[in-house]
């Protein structure tokens, strides 16, 4: 009888992950989502009203977009991460992109503007470094002037 229950709050459960995971997802892929939860919403701005990327979603920069497994591997590490430090009370001042951060939105930039850049050694050179209006910062900074 107690198997029984078991197996029952087993299937239930997996019955409601099937059903609500999907829509949780795609609610964690906004750009809204990431305002809310993030003290981001400088950032959020700028990506709605700046520039030609502003079609684009947080983590379509800002994940690796190589393989599912690996876009909610890094989603898991770091929405962990960015709720620990909103809920801690320990986000920083001006929020400055990691090392890992840099390489991801890298690899990004050249996905998506792969036929541009086949002609440009990208191995030692960063996409801002010449780009530079392409940041969060500059981005704003063009708005406001």
């Amino acid at each position: 009888m107690r198997r029984s229950w078991i197996v029952i709050i087993v299937i239930v459960f997996l019955f409601v992950i099937a059903i609500v995971s999907p829509k949780l997802l795609a609610k964690t892929n906004s750009p809204e989502f990431c305002a809310k939860c993030h003290v981001m919403q400088d950032e959020y701005v700028t990506l709605m009203k700046g520039g030609i990327h502003n079609s684009l979603r947080c983590v379509d920069c800002h994940l690796p977009n190589d393989s599912k497994a690996n876009f909610y591997l890094w989603k898991g590490i770091d929405g962990t991460k960015d709720v620990v430090h909103f809920y801690s009370g320990s986000v920083p001042e001006r929020i400055i992109i990691s090392a890992h951060g840099k390489k991801i939105v890298q690899e990004n930039c050249v996905r998506c503007h792969e036929g541009i850049v086949s002609k440009i050694n990208v191995s030692d050179r960063k996409c801002w470094d010449c780009h530079k209006r392409i940041s969060h910062r500059q981005a704003g900074l063009r708005e406001t002037i």
